[in-house]
């Protein structure tokens, strides 16, 4: 018998979230807004993903899709008949469900706008070229509310929370799995990638993926299969994180495992790291400017290491907001490590309910490249990590 997990999203969280974009509409003074969601499955290759995720609680994977909302009417529309398929089983009792083919989607927007002028638009700037000059002829007095409906998204509702909680505890399922299997005899490297990517697909994981470093000291970041050697040897360090979204909501989690003893300075600069995120997640309460947290880990990170941001041989950034994208577009300029410090603007303030990647990482001449992240919830009253794997360099034996 064929059987369908239901939505996590009733029709109450519908009604809220299109009731929200009209109250925008309203006092911006449009008729009608339009967005574009890039696939979601682009993971951290798009900024766009969560647009129409936010609204409906889902988006597919592999497609784009469009929103087209009116005072009476919340329409998507989708590029092909499995994606009107999904978005019917998913949210057809709430949004009107209509297919254009891929090379139509734009057109069918604006047709279903009609004789509307004062339209708000979010996630243009993701927008095949064919679409934005069909946009830019038909729309051209088009208002850019980015930025209005990504700070629409910091304010969570608790089903958001759960499905991060539930995107951190594949992740954590994810980091065992490798080190369990990095102790079996001939492992790979490349096997491990294979292996720690099927795990979270095993636990319902829609992205599944690996980073992974292996060597005595990894100087970067390998996501290629043909980038990994070939096999694992004793000494060798298993450096990896994973990138997990269940349910179009993201986790991320950061670890080293070393086969046979880890080496001693490289388990105090794990220490090190581990207390730095301690560190920003004490800062983190509601009310409090995020950037702080930012701030507060970027200036850790130059007390201890010997490299500037500019010439460490391999540095990312040091956190970032998670939701329905990797990376949060209404937290992004806040958390910049090259953020104008100067500013008095101190942009998004912490609220119940956000969620964030914690992943302190830097150069060490004598190591190579070092990390350790967890994802991290704001509460009411203060922080807690969501991501639960064992802390420290983990023995892989």
């Amino acid at each position: 018998m064929n059987t369908r997990a239901p939505s996590p999203f009733d029709g109450a969280y519908h009604a809220q979230r299109i009731q929200q974009g009209r109250s925008l509409m309203e006092q911006k003074g449009l008729e009608a807004i339009l967005l574009f969601s890039a696939p979601r499955g682009l993971a951290a290759g798009t900024r766009t993903s969560g647009n129409l995720g936010w609204f409906a609680g889902f988006s597919p994977i592999w497609a784009p899709s469009l929103l087209v909302l009116t005072a009476d009417r919340a329409t998507i529309i989708a590029p092909g008949k499995n994606e009107v398929r999904l978005f019917s089983t998913r949210v057809g009792a709430a949004f009107d469900v209509v297919g254009a083919g891929p090379d139509g989607i734009m057109a069918t927007a604006l047709e279903l706008l009609g004789k509307c002028q004062w339209v708000g638009t979010a996630g243009t700037d993701e927008l095949p070229p064919r679409f934005v000059a069909q946009l830019a002829a038909a729309l051209p007095q088009a208002v850019a509310l980015d930025a209005e409906l990504q700070a629409l998204r910091l304010t969570r509702a608790p089903i958001e929370t759960e499905l991060h909680r539930r995107a951190s505890a594949i992740s954590d399922a994810m980091i065992e799995r490798a080190f369990a299997y990095a102790a079996e005899p001939g492992a790979t490297p490349a096997g491990l990638m294979a292996e720690v990517e099927h795990e979270g697909r095993r636990h319902g994981a829609d992205v599944s993926r690996l980073w992974l470093s292996t060597g005595p000291k990894p100087p970067v970041t390998y996501f290629e299969m043909f980038e990994l050697p070939e096999t694992l040897e004793r000494g060798d360090r298993v450096q990896l994180g994973t990138m997990v979204s269940y349910e179009g909501y993201f986790a991320q989690g950061l670890r080293i495992g070393s086969i046979g003893p880890a080496d001693p300075a490289l388990a105090d600069a794990i220490a090190r790291i581990e207390a730095i995120q301690d560190d920003a997640l004490a800062l983190m309460r509601p009310g409090r400017p995020a950037h702080e947290m930012g701030d507060l880990i970027e200036s850790r990170i130059d007390a201890i290491c010997p490299y500037t941001r500019e010439s460490d041989p391999f540095r990312f950034q040091s956190c970032h907001g998670l939701g329905l994208d990797y990376s949060e577009p209404g937290l992004a300029a806040a958390l910049a490590p090259q953020r104008d410090r100067s500013r008095d603007d101190h942009g998004p303030v912490l609220q119940p309910g956000m969620v964030f990647e914690i992943h302190p990482n830097f150069s060490l001449p004598e190591l190579g490249h070092v990390c350790a992240g967890d994802v991290a919830l704001v509460t009411e009253t203060g922080a807690e990590w969501l991501t639960r794997f064992p802390r420290g360099v983990f023995p892989i034996t």
